[in-house]
């Protein structure tokens, strides 16, 4: 599994990988997991997507942009990211809907026995 540095609200975060859950009706849950600093205990950094009721391609996703400003641009350079297909509004917010590689978010995806032990 590879891992990724990640910087949020001025703090910053080493060694982070994605939580991937499939959903529903072919849908993905992405989650952020990582370690704070020095802490030797892997944390839940953030929700990366939103949860809608509009159909959506296997490998396409929302992602929250309201509570994670520069993750759009982070996933792009990341590459797990292709392109963004369109917007949508969810609970008074535009936000984007992204077509994933889904190869490449699955290299960056958790270890099992890692996350039975997050906070």
């Amino acid at each position: 599994m590879k891992t990724f540095n990640y910087e949020s609200n001025c703090v910053r975060y080493k060694n982070c990988f994605f939580d991937v859950v499939e959903q529903e009706k072919d849908k993905l849950s992405l989650s952020i997991y990582g370690y704070v600093e020095n802490d030797k205990n892997v944390s839940h950094i953030a929700n990366a997507t939103v949860s809608v009721s509009e159909k959506l391609k296997k490998d396409e996703v929302v992602i929250d942009t309201y509570a994670n400003s520069n993750l759009i641009s982070f996933l792009l350079e990341l590459g797990v990211i292709k392109c963004i297909v369109r917007r949508i509004t969810v609970n008074n917010l535009r936000l984007p809907i992204v077509k994933l590689d889904i190869n490449r978010l699955y290299e960056y995806s958790f270890n099992q026995e890692v996350l039975k032990i997050a906070s």
